[in-house]
């Protein structure tokens, strides 16, 4: 049964209606390196798992965790929907990818059952 992680945008760096309008133009925007952070994480995401994107306390955005936990190496962003990817913080030494299925949501979040992955940008 797949788990479910919730990771925290910023929303200083966040551009989330230029990513849907990217998201409809760009395939490669539909693919995220999200880094594992600063946190301290027991345990990390699997193959399958559901990572629900949060913006000001709604889930924005969805997606499946396609690595299975996090790699070791670089990924690089770049596009325009993160203000953020013109400073370092875009490549990352541990990142897991996910694969967006859904955008434009405006959900609540779950007060519990979702583990917190990190904050994105790192």
């Amino acid at each position: 049964m797949p788990r479910s992680w919730r990771v925290m945008l910023n929303h200083h760096l966040w551009k989330q209606d230029k990513y849907e309008e990217d998201f409809a133009i760009h395939p490669e925007v539909r693919r995220l390196a999200q880094s594992k952070g600063n946190c301290r994480m027991i345990s990390c995401p699997k193959k399958g798992d559901i990572a629900s994107f949060v913006l000001k306390g709604k889930i924005v955005m969805r997606g499946v965790v396609e690595s299975d936990g996090f790699e070791y190496g670089t990924a690089h962003q770049e596009h325009s929907c993160n203000d953020g990817t013109l400073r370092l913080h875009a490549t990352t030494p541990q990142f897991a990818w996910i694969r967006i299925k859904e955008v434009g949501l405006s959900e609540n979040i779950r007060p519990t059952g979702q583990r917190t992955w990190a904050k994105m940008p790192v």
